[in-house]
């Protein structure tokens, strides 16, 4: 599936696919929309309409691997994401998908993803979803480990509490509104996750087993400015 750069206003996610591979969190992707300002599907996709109005495209996403990505070098950026009811305070960085796969290449800042919505300095700016991926390693400690409990049998975060995007010119308040647990398998097909739906915040990690054993599960977290 080729990548394609849509306009911010215009792109919505046409393919999605999660996988966990050794704690590593990889988003296979499929960008499809055009350069005209409405969200349209890519060539091939079944278009839906989302409950809140917008037109998604059902995924169709590529299998994909990835490298263990380097754990303890920590980027620096004048934007932050924080939640302070889990001690979360990341740097945040853009991630384009190279070859249709968001695979965030360190495990100590969490990546907004390109070409969708941007951080922005007031509620009234988002044009888009903004959507934010981070690994998780089980350790409790890099990424969005501190998203799940520490018995990895729930999540840390829940209704009500609060996410901050941190820009140079201004911050977003979002409140989260619920959390889900979703199969590898799943979450390309989950419609809700990816719709466009500006002012509407998406974190995804990989749901880490308290055992040890390879993820089957992905973590998402859905919030609102």
């Amino acid at each position: 599936m080729r990548l394609t750069r849509p306009t911010r206003r215009a792109a919505a996610l046409s393919g999605a696919a999660a996988l966990g591979v050794s704690g590593v969190l990889v988003l296979g992707v499929g960008l499809g929309a055009g350069d005209d300002v409405r969200a349209e599907p890519a060539p091939g996709a079944t278009a839906s309409t989302t409950s809140a109005g917008h037109t998604s495209a059902s995924p169709g996403a590529p299998a994909a691997t990835s490298p263990t990505p380097t754990p303890l070098r920590t980027p620096s950026s004048d934007k932050h994401i924080r939640i302070g009811a889990v001690g979360i305070d990341l740097p945040l960085l853009p991630l384009t998908p190279r070859r249709d796969v968001i695979d965030p290449p360190t495990l100590t800042a969490a990546y907004w993803i390109e070409p969708y919505g941007d951080p922005v300095a007031s509620a009234d700016q988002a044009d888009n979803t903004l959507f934010i991926a981070a690994h998780s390693d089980g350790s409790g400690e890099h990424g969005f480990d501190p998203l799940l409990s520490p018995d990895h049998s729930r999540g840390a975060v829940g209704a009500g509490d609060v996410i901050e995007v941190e820009t140079p010119h201004g911050t977003v308040t979002y409140t989260v509104e619920r959390t889900q647990r979703y199969g590898k398998n799943q979450l390309a097909s989950a419609a809700e996750v990816w719709e466009a739906h500006p002012g509407r915040l998406v974190l995804i990690t990989c749901f880490q087993r308290a055992d040890g054993r390879a993820t089957t599960e992905n973590f998402v977290v859905f919030a609102q400015s």
